[in-house]
């Protein structure tokens, strides 16, 4: 595995369609500084202090049981999926970027909460196995984009595996179904599609800055990675598809996966002009 990996910067309102293609390329491109980036950060760290009640969230897990910290980061999650300010800074964010709103679809906006207690068993709490998102969606159009709440450590982050990318990775994707996983009742259907097994090479630390804003092609093998350290993992993530790519048939290449059906519901719909 190449340790090595290089993190593009690039400047906003560049050519969408040639962060898309370098993108979809394997590039991992970082953005540095964009102000709705930095309130959104804003905005979610408010949500947290006034969850848990104090202004180190990130270490609430080590005075908390078990169950009440589940519960507090159930309802910090749903806040932020619901919250008008992080969906408008996200959609700005985007904007900058070069991804204009009403030619943009968008997944939920997803709060990331990683306790390190092996007792906070919660399925959405958990670091989640190597994996290509595009397993589950289908979508290869789709972009990722990942940014960090507070100062991340190697032990606590994401890993991903460039060298991956171009290279089949056995997984249960066909197997794998959108509609088996909301019938379950019990936790013992997978969340989304996995590798089969672990990848023998150590994967690349995500270690980027809070404020910076990691866009990478969902066919990137990724996932999380947690330790003991008494500190919450906490961070916002979600996808894109520039309708001009899926259009164009732009895309990443699908070298091993097997989805059923592309999962275009998991996302809002580009906004007509004049819509809400």
């Amino acid at each position: 595995m190449n340790t090595a990996v290089t993190f593009e910067r690039w400047e906003p309102g560049t050519s969408s369609r040639a962060l898309s293609e370098a993108l979809f390329d394997g590039a991992l491109v970082i953005f540095d500084g964009l102000r709705p980036v930095t309130r959104l950060v804003d905005r979610v760290r408010a949500i947290l202090t006034a969850t848990f009640e104090t202004e180190q969230p990130g270490l609430a897990e080590r005075h908390l049981s078990a169950p009440t910290f589940r519960r507090l980061a159930m309802q910090a999650r749903a806040a932020v999926a619901t919250d008008a300010a992080v969906a408008r800074h996200w959609w700005d964010a985007l904007a900058v970027i070069g991804y204009q709103r009403d030619r943009t679809w968008l997944d939920q906006i997803r709060l990331r909460l990683v306790p390190s207690r092996d007792d906070i068993d919660h399925r959405r709490l958990q670091t989640v196995p190597p994996h290509r998102d595009t397993w589950g969606s289908g979508i290869m159009a789709q972009v990722n984009w990942w940014l960090p709440l507070y100062p991340l450590a190697r032990s606590s982050t994401m890993l991903l595996w460039p060298d991956a990318f171009r290279q089949p990775t056995a997984n249960n994707s066909g197997e794998w179904t959108f509609e088996a996983f909301r019938k379950a009742t019990q936790d013992d259907y997978p969340l989304l599609p996995v590798a089969c097994r672990r990848p023998f090479e150590p994967g690349v630390s995500v270690l980027i800055e809070p404020g910076q804003l990691l866009g990478f092609s969902a066919a990137h093998l990724h996932a999380g990675v947690s330790d003991a350290s008494g500190r919450t993992r906490l961070g916002v993530d979600t996808r894109s598809v520039w309708e001009p790519d899926h259009r164009a048939g732009r895309g990443a290449p699908n070298v091993d996966g097997a989805a059923r059906a592309q999962m275009w519901r998991w996302f809002r719909a580009p906004r007509v002009q004049g819509e809400p």
